[in-house]
């Protein structure tokens, strides 16, 4: 009994210590869009608030697969330094869709099931969360410009519809999948 007296004690002792001398940074996470300079290295981020943020670890992430000079829409999460500057933590590509005007009849419109977690307008994107199930097989989405309505007074509404094709993926665990859609070809407030 005593040795396991002994071995709790020096338990709960390196327990609090450990997270006495430890601090989570305040991290961020948000969509963005990452530009890569002529090395293909990724520089500064822009906020869909309109911030810009350099990149301060710029050396330590990986980017194999970045070309040069590009503009690249991710999802991250980052730490606010001082002098406007981030520390990237974690980032992933995300797809940018654009509306298309409309379809081609014999393309087919495919609205497979889906869920939306959440959907938020960021800057010139409309940013989704949406939660797709299958077993791994290859989505595809689209966003088609149904139309556009203005009201008597004057207000004019964007009527967009987001297309699913599972590609007879079999409905199996529930995914998460982000995608931004750019938002630039169509005059809209800031708001």
């Amino acid at each position: 009994i005593l040795i396991s007296l002994l071995c709790l004690t020096i338990g709960f002792v390196s327990c609090s210590e450990e997270s006495e001398d430890f601090v989570y940074p305040p991290l961020l996470s948000e969509f963005a869009d990452v530009c890569s300079d002529e090395s293909g290295t990724f520089t500064h981020l822009l906020t869909d608030r309109g911030g810009r943020l350099y990149i301060v670890n710029s050396s330590e992430i990986k980017t194999d697969s970045i070309f040069p000079d590009t503009i690249f829409r991710t999802i991250l999460r980052y730490e606010l330094v001082e002098n406007g500057g981030a520390m990237i933590y974690s980032w992933r590509f995300i797809p940018l869709l654009r509306p298309e005007s409309s379809l081609e009849p014999s393309a087919g419109i495919k609205t497979d099931p889906l869920g939306m977690q959440s959907v938020w307008r960021g800057g010139k994107y409309l940013n989704l969360i949406l939660l797709v199930k299958g077993l791994g097989g290859i989505h595809h989405f689209r966003v088609v410009e149904d139309s556009i309505i203005q009201s008597v007074s004057g207000v004019r509404t964007l009527y967009l519809r987001l297309c699913h094709d599972a590609a007879n993926d079999v409905e199996g665990y529930t995914s998460k999948v982000f995608l931004s859609v750019a938002l630039d070809d169509y005059s809209i407030g800031t708001s």
